[in-house]
């Protein structure tokens, strides 16, 4: 498996066309410790190929045993050479859905590092955790984008994420771990099912072993015909998206009415996928809403007493023509502190950059961003600037932001010099 992977890893570096620093997930469980050591491996045995890789250990602080494992994964993780970091959560534990809320802080914390040292990052997922993922979805009615699972190189606010363990098999990793005689930790937690994936993977091995032998391979052949089919139809709707949107920098976006009406006569599938992108880059939400809804809202604006609706903090309107799609001015979160030159993400929707240390205000009629009479947007320019944050300096001075943006699925290069500026994260452009 060494020398296969490291083929593998070595494909995904040249294709990602990036630096090759990193920052590695590690929870200190089978997968991430094998991942660790076969890193390991691909920085000895591949000389002419130099990678930076920086494991970053997350103690959520929900096990008393969390600390002294975190500790122990870190003192491993230095004896292999790696330069290792554990990130604690001290903040308070929400009363359901904790490991949704740990998955987000993990999440965000392991982000705001690649941000902060122009990294890209690494997780340990793998066959059976795509089929899992592929289960869940399914379940869930997830749409089309949903549907195509886990890609080995993704990105996410310009960070390119990499999972080079998902062609591998769950049993072939345990057979690297046990024959290497690498130290793991197994967290109490994956055997509780009153957790969702925890749940999925019993309900699969009992479908495995009673009903369906090969549910795990057909979920992910299945995974693969409908990212396969997407990356088909993609540049088609590349252009229909060039043509027919138009995106405000503030995080609004105008489609025309009739032409979003021709795609939903002959496809209500991709019209969800359509109107879904739209709402989570006004919206800033990590995924599309859930089909069923979208599908809903979409039977709706296309009745002839549509006038207004609501959907994942989007308010969507026709005017002349075209609906507008304008970020809701609720569920923002004003007040957040920022230090100078480092990167943040406000609301989901902005990238922040700041040469200023301060804190992310709600506007100031005063210093507003001006809209001009002749811009689509002009009568929704006070909804945009009360959805947008200002730069509150530490001598009290607001500023107003540059407004700019940036492809969701490039590799971020921001090279402005701008005191303050907002790069609205646009997640439409496949």
């Amino acid at each position: 498996m060494i020398s296969n992977f490291d083929d593998h890893f070595n494909k995904l570096l040249k294709s990602l066309n990036s630096n090759n620093k990193f920052i590695l997930g590690l929870s200190g469980g089978i997968d991430s410790m094998a991942l660790l050591h076969l890193i390991k491996n691909f920085i000895d045995d591949k000389r002419n190929v130099r990678i930076t890789c920086i494991p970053i250990i997350i103690d959520h602080n929900l096990r008393n045993e969390s600390e002294r494992e975190s500790k122990e994964v870190k003192k491993i993780s230095k004896n292999l050479g790696f330069d290792t970091q554990i990130k604690k959560i001290n903040l308070s534990r929400p009363n359901g859905n904790i490991q949704n809320w740990a998955r987000k802080q993990r999440r965000n914390i392991l982000f705001q590092k690649c941000l902060e040292l122009s990294a890209n990052l690494i997780l340990g997922h793998h066959f059976d955790d795509q089929a899992e993922t592929m289960f869940m979805r399914i379940i869930r009615e997830s749409a089309l984008d949903g549907l195509s699972g886990m890609n080995e190189i993704t990105s996410w606010s310009g960070i390119f994420i990499i999972r080079p363990l998902l062609p591998y098999k769950k049993v072939q990793i345990k057979n690297y771990v046990i024959n290497k005689k690498i130290y793991y930790f197994e967290d109490s937690s994956n055997i509780n099912d009153k957790f969702e994936r925890v749940k999925t993977r019993f309900h699969l091995d009992y479908i495995k072993q009673n009903i369906w032998p090969n549910i795990t391979y057909d979920l992910n052949y299945f995974r693969n015909l409908n990212s396969n089919l997407l990356k088909k139809t993609d540049y088609y709707f590349n252009s229909w998206f060039n043509k027919n949107l138009l995106i405000h920098e503030g995080g609004a976006i105008r489609v025309d009415y009739s032409s979003l009406r021709n795609i939903f006569e002959k496809s209500l599938l991709f019209t969800i996928r359509i109107v879904g992108k739209i709402i989570q880059t006004v919206g800033g939400n990590e995924y599309a809403p859930k089909r069923k809804k979208t599908s809903h809202l979409i039977s709706f604006i296309f009745t002839k007493k549509f006038k207004k609706k609501s959907l994942g903090n989007v308010n969507i309107s026709l005017s002349q023509g075209y609906l507008f799609f304008i970020r809701e001015n609720r569920n923002l979160n004003f007040g957040q502190n920022i230090q100078k030159n480092k990167h943040y993400i406000f609301d989901g929707r902005f990238l922040v950059k700041s040469s200023l240390t301060g804190k992310l205000v709600k506007c100031n009629n005063s210093v507003s961003v001006e809209i001009d009479n002749k811009n689509p947007f002009y009568k929704y320019g006070y909804l945009i600037n009360n959805s947008i944050p200002y730069l509150e300096t530490l001598e009290g001075k607001t500023i107003k932001p540059h407004l700019n943006i940036i492809n969701q699925n490039s590799k971020l290069n921001i090279a402005e010099k701008r005191c303050f500026s907002l790069y609205l994260l646009n997640r439409i452009l496949i």
